[in-house]
């Protein structure tokens, strides 16, 4: 693989280009650097002109670093960076851009097409099937282990996985959202999650009939949230958050923050009703 050493003068740092991407090889400068890095332009010549980024105790650090190139044994290309210029930014508050929402209002709810009015069912897909356990569809859902959020097991055995287990495809955004709260609230605050696939009928109430009620939950579509410890006044924040992190419709339901992700039914994989064993 041929890769171009990139030497800075004065620091104790090594540089790789190779294909287009600067990876970092040693640093000694108190400063935390992403790998892989930044896109640059390997230099074709002397005096090109090289942006870096670096993070400082928070504050982004951008140098413009000139290229000279030297000679080296064994036809290595070897170039020399100095300084030119520098700037730096100081850290911001965390930026939450989806929609522009930042604080979703109890009782509302809000699709990732930024639509108040549009409905759960319009916006992620319908409930296709009540997914049965120790169905096939079953098999087909997560069982999410991630020790970073925290799960509220209240259901009796053997019903207590229940509110860990999900659609696959609810695993990124959920990830996401722990990863935003952690930083929104600078690790004082954990994301629990007290409800996600339900075979137990626990929602839609309104509905007597098990066999006609209707919710994502039946699928592990759905996912109620809430902060640990339990508060309530953050709410309108977390379910701003969960749209940003890339759940499909939130529904801030002053309890909890419900939300909703748009994939394909595990129902369509295989017949729910058709036992795994």
């Amino acid at each position: 693989m041929n890769l171009t050493r990139l030497h800075p003068n004065s620091r104790n740092v090594t540089w790789f280009v190779m294909s287009g991407i600067v990876i970092l090889g040693t640093g000694a400068m108190g400063l935390a650097l992403s790998a892989p890095a930044f896109p640059v332009v390997p230099p074709a010549h002397a005096g090109a002109m090289l942006a870096t980024r670096s993070v400082n105790r928070g504050a982004i650090q951008v140098r413009w670093l000139q290229a000279t190139e030297t000679p080296a044994l064994g036809g290595e290309r070897v170039i020399v960076l100095s300084e030119a210029a520098a700037v730096s930014v100081a850290p911001q508050a965390n930026p939450r851009y989806k929609c522009d929402l930042k604080e979703l209002q109890l009782g509302w709810h809000i699709s990732s097409k930024c639509s108040f009015d549009e409905t759960e069912s319009s916006a992620v897909g319908p409930m296709v099937c009540q997914v049965a356990r120790n169905s096939c569809a079953f098999t087909h859902l997560i069982d999410n282990r991630d020790p970073g959020i925290l799960f509220y097991r209240e259901e009796p055995a053997p019903f207590s996985d229940e509110d860990s287990l999900m659609h696959p495809a609810m695993l990124l955004p959920l990830a996401r959202l722990r990863d935003k709260i952690q930083q929104e609230w600078q690790g004082e605050v954990q994301l629990m999650v007290t409800d996600a696939y339900d075979s137990l009928g626990d929602h839609d109430l309104n509905q007597p009939v098990l066999g006609k009620k209707y919710s994502q939950h039946f699928e592990g579509r759905s996912i109620d949230l809430v902060t640990w410890p339990v508060d309530p006044a953050r709410y309108a924040l977390l379910c701003a958050l969960a749209l940003d992190a890339g759940f499909d419709w939130v529904h801030n339901e002053g309890d909890h923050c419900h939300a909703s992700i748009a994939a394909d039914s595990v129902c369509t994989i295989c017949s729910p009703i058709t036992s795994s064993s």
